[in-house]
This record gives C-alpha cells, structure tokens and sequence, in this order.
C-alpha cells in the first residue's frame, strides 16, 4: 500500500472518531495541541488548522 493510500485511510479513521467520540474544548486544550504538534513534528499552527477544518467539517455534519 501506498503513502497516499495510508494517509487517506488514516483522515477516514480520525474524521470517524471526531464524529463519534466527544471533543473536550477545556482549558489545556492549546496546551495539549502544542504537545502533539511536537511529538509530531509538525507545526502548531498547521494542527490547528487541520484541527479547526476536522472539527468544522462534523459540527457542519451534525447540524447540516
């Protein structure tokens, strides 16, 4: 299997799981979003972003 093929099947997966399990917006959550954005080395503003268009995409979903 391809790299491409890999990453389409890995955003499915996550867009599932923000659909269906709750999203905790508290207080540490920029905080949690910069650890991750380190571990994965990448960007903060780019989790971010891909964050903002995952959670957009399932309220937009939810609420038609």
């Amino acid at each position: 299997m391809d790299e491409k093929r890999m990453g389409e099947i890995a955003l499915a997966v996550l867009r599932d799981r923000v659909r269906r399990e709750p999203i905790h917006l508290g207080p540490n959550y920029k905080r949690e979003l910069g650890n991750a954005a380190k571990r994965l080395g990448i960007s903060v503003d780019e989790l971010k972003l891909f964050a903002r268009t995952l959670i957009g995409e399932a309220v937009e979903e939810t609420l038609g």
